[in-house]
């Protein structure tokens, strides 16, 4: 026996629905615009990335040329053999470079 329902408490779903306003469009899809990209070799991120390698490359030969002297502590040697530092320092500028440019790129 299906229990009884209380007076007042009659459920009213209105009157029935129909659905409106999907107007369906056969058209066909526009091309998307094309986007302006650099190639990777033009981006900034490349760049600092070889700053970064190159300035590596300074301070690994630059501790190799330290290390193969007798005394340490001389650092005269380091600054009188031409390219550890000067490899160092232009990647150092290339970073820099790098990080400029991606600041100030219009978006």
């Amino acid at each position: 026996k299906a229990p009884k329902e209380r007076v007042g408490y009659e459920v009213t779903y209105g009157a029935p629905r129909e659905r409106i306003g999907y107007g369906v469009n056969y058209d066909v899809p526009r091309a998307a615009k094309m986007i302006e990209r650099d190639p990777f070799w033009r981006m900034p991120r490349t760049e600092a990335r070889l700053g970064m390698l190159m300035f590596g490359g300074g301070v690994i030969w630059a501790t190799k040329v330290q290390t193969q002297t007798i005394d340490f502590t001389n650092i005269f040697h380091l600054i009188t053999t031409p390219g550890p530092l000067e490899i160092s320092a232009i990647g150092v500028l290339i970073w820099l470079h790098a990080m400029w440019r991606k600041s100030v790129r219009v978006r």
